[in-house]
């Protein structure tokens, strides 16, 4: 599998977006559910907040983000499978969730609504080829103090290939492949935010990251 193009990755989520919750049970055996309940903390979000979720896919991250920024804040979930949208639609319908609007959109091409103040992507800008164009035009939307949150894959350093090789067979019901490994999203938002905090996980197969814009300060793990 190479490296999807637009229309090849809304049609392969839109096929799997009715199995999908259940493909992802072996991530949360693994704590993922914990490592996305820090991350959406780490964002600091306030009531009233408009918080958008890129690449949203089902809406885990719905009810923690629609809880915290209360019914005066919007979280804008954005997703360019609309089978994903359905599924997070219906996630939404069954939690009694008021404050969401799902937007089907090429997240490359999304315009940010005006007073977003934070943003973040689970396991999904490592798979968007111009996530660094999605980067530079989150920190050119988000004020002084703004935050953005990724949680994701990567490559591990240090693994030897047979096990890489392990790890892409077991994920590519996902769209994971080794043309993607060079992805590197953190590093795209370091050149332009500053850190607040990254975390790896499973031995550097999966990592955590939180940065703000127009602030000083000292990176923390977390």
């Amino acid at each position: 599998m190479s490296v999807l193009a637009t229309d090849q990755v809304r049609r392969f989520y839109d096929r799997r977006a009715g199995s999908y919750d259940l493909l992802t049970i072996g991530f949360r055996a693994l704590g993922f559910g914990r490592h996305q309940a820090r991350l959406i903390a780490g964002l600091e979000l306030s009531p009233g907040d408009i918080v958008v979720d890129l690449c949203c896919g089902t809406g885990v991250n719905l009810e923690r983000l629609s809880a915290a920024v209360g019914e005066a804040g919007r979280v804008v979930a954005v997703d360019l499978s609309e089978g994903m949208l359905g599924e997070a639609r219906k996630r939404a319908g069954r939690a009694g969730l008021g404050n969401v609007d799902f937007v089907q959109a090429d997240v490359c091409e999304f315009d940010f609504p005006a007073s977003t103040r934070p943003v973040l992507s689970t396991f999904g800008l490592e798979m968007v080829p111009s996530y660094e164009e999605v980067v530079a035009r989150t920190y050119a939307t988000l004020p002084a103090g703004g935050r953005l949150g990724l949680l994701g894959l990567k490559r591990p350093e240090g693994w030897p290939d047979w096990l890489i090789e392990a790890g892409v067979a077991l994920t590519a019901p996902f769209g994971v492949s080794r043309d993607y490994e060079d992805f590197r999203p953190w590093v795209a938002a370091d050149a332009r935010f500053e850190r607040v905090a990254y975390r790896e996980h499973l031995a550097g197969a999966a990592y955590s990251y939180v940065s703000r814009s127009g602030t000083s300060g000292q990176a923390l793990l977390f």
